[in-house]
């Protein structure tokens, strides 16, 4: 079961990164349709990707999501600890650190490299397939 939870929460954040990895833009507005949106209001949409040196970041909000997903891992890690080996428990410590940008900024195609390694790496996160 901590096997399972650590692959679900690896699976959320992989999901949240693949849908902020370049999103498309938003579809061209249907003729004749008036939106009930005022042209100032439209301006203020929370954009999902902040622009960064390296490419595209989290926004604020996406990155506070990973947090969470990061620290549900961390706690699970913690708690049981004697389910891990000490390298596998050091090198997941540190490949978290790099996916939470710990380490450095990291841009979102990172990320999910980081994750990629991960899911290669730790047999705890393979699934077995019946």
């Amino acid at each position: 079961e901590t096997f399972q939870t650590c692959r679900h929460t690896i699976l959320d954040i992989e999901r949240l990164l693949t849908m902020r990895d370049n999103p498309p833009d938003a579809p061209p507005p249907l003729s004749g349709y008036m939106p009930s949106v005022s042209p100032r209001k439209s301006a203020n949409r929370r954009q999902p990707l902040a622009e960064n040196r390296g490419g595209d970041v989290l926004d604020a909000n996406d990155l506070g999501m990973l947090m969470l997903h990061i620290h549900e891992c961390r706690k699970l890690l913690w708690e049981d600890r004697r389910r891990f080996s000490a390298s596998e428990l050091r090198n997941v410590t540190e490949d978290l650190a790099e996916l939470a940008g710990e380490r450095g900024p990291v841009s979102v195609q990172q990320q999910l490299a980081i994750i990629s390694r991960m899911c290669r790496t730790y047999s705890f996160l393979k699934v077995i397939s019946t």
